[in-house]
């Protein structure tokens, strides 16, 4: 895929005013959550000023609120692009009528999702933004795969599209992942929702050389084979689908062999419910499987020692409590060292990130890190991404 980036015509920039589409969803209860997303995009803020613009101007969504939810306002993500900026941003709170401040080299859009024309791909929305840029840079690759204005409807405002730096390495990692992986190429997917993993695991089992699987995800695939799963989370719609994945492609497949349970759901971490390892692959009734078991993360580990690239989507427990942390915890430090040992590991997905980002290991220690959730997901299973399409692609 040969997009069109800003690195291609930096004299596009030269004394123009610049629209850049970011994705900064990481404002929780008026706070930054993680500074990832963000500091991931300042290295095409400083391009696009060292190429001449005479305003570049952010915008980004957050959360997915119902008006104008304060707790959900991208002001607190000001104080800290300034000090990483090194000179004050301005911020934009009427994004359809108000105007960027002239003096201000950086600016920031009030949160675009308070304004309805943003979900709803409104042409009408998007040529308000038009407003605050003469040239459109798109460098939100978690967010491509929404119909949104911003990302959307833009397009018939602009006669070029330009992909942003992060964008850029989005779609190129990715890419090689989907259509090119260094063998051998093994693949560890967790999570909750098996009916959001179908098309990704559809596409990635055909190169893949081993695939672990383990979270609640892992219920479903393993009642599917008649192990007993206690009262842990079943998909049961996808129960059948899991089957025949099983059948197709069983001997690439490696599913957890133990367990760390609760005695009963877990609201709160620490409260009302006390801790249970199994002793092999069977849930007790009663039991609630929240992590891979000691067994498990040595089998999985000894797995992926014979990979040259791992994609790593999905947290392998509920890593959120210390008491089903470890799986995850134990295998993310253990894909840290894989890259001193020139092997690449890809991660994908809000989740995944959000835990390596509480276990305190450097996004540095992985070859790549996506910022995309559900954006990498669609993109590796092989669909096409709005946010992307629109983009101008280079001519040979």
């Amino acid at each position: 895929m040969r997009l069109l980036t800003v690195k291609d015509e930096p004299e596009a920039f030269k004394g123009k005013r610049v629209l850049l589409r970011v994705d900064y969803n990481v404002v929780k209860n008026g706070k930054i959550s993680d500074t990832y997303r963000i500091d991931r995009t300042l290295p095409t803020i400083r391009f696009l000023l060292e190429a001449g613009a005479s305003q570049v101007v952010v915008a980004s969504h957050s959360g997915r609120p119902k008006g104008k939810d304060k707790k959900l306002s991208l002001k607190p993500i000001v104080k800290y692009l300034s000090e990483k900026l090194g000179s004050e941003v301005g911020f934009v709170e009427d994004v359809v009528n108000g105007d960027a401040p002239e003096d201000k080299k950086v600016v920031l859009l009030e949160n675009l999702r308070f304004w309805e024309g943003e979900k709803n791909d409104d042409p009408e929305f998007a040529k308000a933004l038009r407003r605050f840029g003469e040239v459109y840079v798109n460098d939100a690759f978690g967010v491509s795969h929404r119909r949104n204005a911003s990302v959307h409807a833009i397009k018939n405002f602009y006669d070029k599209r330009y992909a942003g730096l992060l964008m850029a390495e989005e779609v190129e990692a990715l890419t090689t992942v989907r259509d090119n992986p260094e063998k051998p190429f093994h693949v560890l997917f967790g999570g909750a929702k098996v009916k959001d993993k179908v098309p990704v695991l559809e596409s990635l089992i055909e190169k893949a050389d081993r695939l672990y699987i383990g979270g609640a995800m892992a219920y479903t695939f393993l009642k599917a084979l008649g192990k007993e799963v206690g009262n842990s989370i079943v998909d049961e719609e996808h129960l059948d689908w899991a089957k025949d994945f099983l059948n197709r492609y069983g001997d690439k497949v490696a599913l957890p062999v133990d367990h760390v349970c609760a005695t009963a759901p877990v609201e709160e971490c620490g409260r009302d419910y006390e801790v249970r390892d199994t002793e092999g692959v069977d849930i007790p009734d009663g039991l609630i499987g929240y992590d891979i078991g000691w067994e498990t993360v040595k089998r999985y580990r000894d797995g992926l020692k014979g990979a040259n690239m791992v994609f790593w989507n999905g947290p392998l427990g509920y890593y959120e409590c210390e008491d089903f942390e470890c799986g995850t915890k134990l295998l993310a430090i253990f894909l840290s060292a894989f890259k001193e040992e020139g092997k690449k590991v890809v991660v994908g997905g809000g989740d995944t990130v959000a835990a390596i980002s509480t276990f305190h290991i450097p996004y540095e220690d992985f070859h790549f890190v996506s910022t995309g959730g559900g954006a990498a997901l669609e993109f590796l299973s092989g669909k096409d991404l709005p946010g992307i399409e629109i983009i101008t692609k280079k001519e040979d």
